[in-house]
């Protein structure tokens, strides 16, 4: 395990070889998927960004075996696609687009009760939901997200990584209990609603095990950067404010190789110029936790 965080730690976000198709990839994680594995070419598609034919040859397969693997490739397909598009964006009905993503996640888990790939896609897909539809309005899910990300990220044998880092195992969960904690509001109601709360100091600590795993991710630099900002306008604290702004300023200076990347860099210095977005801050748009709300 050692091993694994200290490779992690130097791995670099490795852009598609020029003329794309498959080739060989720099070996950066001791888990990494490998060549001649099965489905590798999707993973090949996933790495390049080619999200729509990814989806399209998934589906095609799935139509003919379904396998738990196909179902956790397809859901992360649909989530990278869904990425693209802010919740206001006409072009996309994300709330459809999530359910969709959650109904894939329970399709594969109906082959696989217990997959951990497939709780990590289920947990992303009802998270994307609750920012889609609005915190507040979705905290009756909570409890679930939280459990199925706290089972991927304290695991102690499940380990995955694709190819370059875009995704890593436990290492993105540590990431999204991150986001978890802080965009859960932090009331005596939401615990006694949902069954648990939100923790802007756990939301620090899973987002500096996150940047350790991945320190050349700007995602991780970004959320960790804004939850450092919250809490520090929460105690007032002018050290923490500091280090949130230095997180930012890391996120902006990682180099993008993605869209979703590109748009996380962008959004670094968005929250620097306004850093009143930060407990509310989502990368599909800002959310309302305005406490009265929930209360009426």
């Amino acid at each position: 395990m050692l091993l694994a965080f200290a490779m992690l730690a130097s791995a670099q976000d490795v852009p598609a070889p020029d003329g794309g198709g498959v080739a060989t990839y720099p070996l950066l994680y001791p888990y990494q998927c490998k060549e001649g594995e099965a489905n590798y070419d999707l993973e090949v598609l996933y790495f390049e960004g080619d999200f729509k034919t990814g989806l399209q040859q998934v589906d095609q397969r799935l139509a003919v075996a379904a396998t738990s693997q196909l179902y956790w490739m397809k859901a992360r397909f649909l989530y990278e696609m869904g990425e693209l598009f802010e919740r206001d964006d006409p072009s996309l009905d994300k709330e459809a687009h999530y359910q969709k993503m959650l109904d894939t996640a329970d399709k594969g888990l109906a082959l696989a009760p217990g997959d951990l790939h497939l709780r990590f896609a289920r947990g992303i897909a009802m998270g994307r939901l609750g920012t889609t539809r609005g915190i507040l309005a979705s905290l009756f899910m909570a409890d679930d997200v939280e459990s199925d990300w706290k089972a991927v990220a304290t695991s102690s044998t499940y380990q995955y990584a694709s190819i370059g880092g875009k995704e890593v195992l436990p290492c993105d969960a540590y990431h999204a209990l991150g986001i978890f904690y802080r965009l859960v509001p932090d009331w005596w109601i939401v615990q006694a609603l949902a069954g648990t709360r939100g923790d802007l100091s756990k939301s620090v600590e899973w987002h500096q095990k996150a940047v350790k795993c991945k320190p050349n991710e700007a995602a991780n630099w970004l959320e960790l950067g804004v939850t450092q900002l919250c809490l520090g306008q929460d105690t007032g604290d002018e050290a923490t404010l500091e280090a949130g702004r230095a997180s930012l300023r890391k996120a902006q200076g990682q180099t993008a190789h993605s869209a979703r990347a590109k748009i996380d860099v962008r959004n670094a210095g968005r929250v620097l110029a306004d850093e009143s977005m930060a407990c509310e801050y989502s990368r599909d748009g800002q959310q309302d936790l305005d406490e009265s709300k929930l209360k009426q």
